[in-house]
């Protein structure tokens, strides 16, 4: 019988904070930043990600209160321009109401509460396809039919009620509750930390959904942690630490940093060449060819770093000398409570979001765009490819390797669902330092729940 390897825990930080200290450029100072926070409950009773009851709470208390990422201005980029973000049964219409000018309007019409907006369109008007009651694109009331029967409505105070609306990187945000807090109240220290990377400028190159048999919660839970890595994607051994990544919580924001093809691969138990690390990252999806090729003596990390400084000098320019390997080639991302995730860096980066779908608390869908740097006009964007729960992510070919990745997660994670039902215990345990961001989310979560 053979030995099992032993493998030392995680020193919380240290070993990503060694990988910045061989970088070949200068590191800003928020990648230096290591802020450990393992508060938040240990464990989280199963009937939270299966009740029906919790579910119809959260929808009052979570998503009718928190300030949300629905679309990127690209997405509406003239006037009559209207987008519709669903989350649960609950609808809002983002329209581009003047050229630097945006609201939000509950999806519903003030007759009969139809649905007044079915499909991301340019418009002219808000008008709704049952009866034909019409508003204008500020929200005011603007016609209805047989005005002569419903004299009891009174035209100025018939408008529709606005959503609070802000902006940040390119993102636009709603919020369907009036009393909100400010927008950078939620964002905490993204803004700043994201500054050097001007997500604001990039464009969607893609942009794709899919419908997962699981909670929301569950699905989001899947992407606050590394250490999933070494038994779901074994193929990044090599070039991923698993255990080693930092964890960080900044106030109402938390982040994970991972080096890629850094020193430290405890879970692989041996010591990779540099060319396997660079190996794992670019031919593992392809059978038997032969990828890029390490220069002898040096890193695979340096490497492709300078390969990524050559790229985007192409969009960029002198400027993408500045930036550190880190920004270049690690994982780099953030949450923002409830549901996005943004990741960092100045190339090309996917950003993810949750939320449940339909009315179902068993059933929700993530949302992957991939932002990528450009020069000159605006490209256009890519539109919506939305995948049912029976369709693999590798049929968004416009992920590239992403997709196998989504692939291997969505196995575990509705199989996570599902074991929800069949588990002996009464709660999720978690543990105290790999999986910090899911506790401080849940410390999030808690708060918001308990508001009456």
């Amino acid at each position: 019988m053979s030995t099992p390897v032993k493998i030392a825990g995680p020193r919380p930080g240290q070993d990503y904070q060694k990988e910045l200290a061989r970088d070949s450029r200068p590191v800003p100072d928020f990648l230096k930043l290591n802020a450990p926070d393992t508060s938040g409950p240990d464990e989280v009773e199963i009937y939270k990600y299966i009740s029906r009851e919790y579910h119809d709470l959260e929808m009052e208390r979570v998503w009718k209160r928190t300030w949300q990422w629905a679309c990127r201005e690209e997405q509406i980029p003239e006037v009559g321009d209207t987008f519709v973000y669903d989350v649960g049964p609950l609808s809002v219409i983002i329209v581009r109401t003047a050229p630097n000018e945006i609201k939000a309007y509950p999806n519903a019409c003030l007759h009969r509460g139809r649905r007044l907006v079915d499909y991301d369109a340019r418009v002219t008007e808000l008008r709704c396809p049952f009866h034909g009651f019409a508003w204008n694109l500020d929200g005011s009331f603007r016609s209805m039919p047989s005005p002569w029967d419903l004299p009891h409505v009174e035209r100025e105070k018939f408008g529709l009620p606005e959503c609070k609306v802000d902006k940040w990187g390119g993102f636009v945000f709603i919020n369907m509750d009036p009393k909100a807090a400010p927008l950078a109240d939620t964002l905490g220290v993204v803004p700043e930390h994201f500054s050097r990377w001007d997500l604001e400028n990039r464009v969607m190159i893609a942009n794709v959904s899919k419908v997962m048999r699981c909670n929301w919660k569950v699905s989001q839970e899947g992407f606050l942690e590394s250490w999933h890595v070494a038994a779901t994607h074994p193929q990044f051994l090599a070039s991923f630490g698993a255990i080693t990544s930092q964890y960080d919580v900044f106030g109402p924001v938390n982040r994970t940093l991972s080096a890629i093809m850094g020193d430290s691969t405890p879970m692989l138990g041996r010591s990779p060449s540099e060319q396997e690390k660079l190996d794992s990252l670019t031919i593992q999806y392809l059978a038997g060819a032969q990828g890029p090729q390490v220069p002898e003596g040096v890193r695979a990390r340096t490497h492709s770093a300078q390969q990524g400084r050559e790229y985007l000098k192409t969009v960029l320019g002198p400027k993408a000398e500045n930036f550190c390997d880190a920004e270049l080639v690690d994982s780099i991302w953030y949450s923002v409570f409830p549901n996005f995730t943004p990741w960092g860096g100045p190339g090309v980066r996917q950003q993810y979001r949750w939320r449940p779908w339909g009315d179902d608390p068993e059933m929700s869908v993530m949302d992957v765009i991939v932002l990528a740097p450009f020069t000159g006009k605006r490209p256009p964007s890519a539109p919506l490819r939305m995948l049912g729960p029976d369709q693999s992510w590798r049929e968004a070919t416009e992920l590239g390797s992403i997709s196998l990745v989504e692939d291997q997660d969505a196995f575990n994670l509705e199989a996570v669902q599902k074991g929800l039902h069949m588990t002996a215990a009464k709660t999720v345990t978690f543990s105290k330092y790999q999986e910090s961001r899911i506790r401080h989310f849940h410390r999030l979560l808690n708060e918001a729940m308990a508001r009456s």
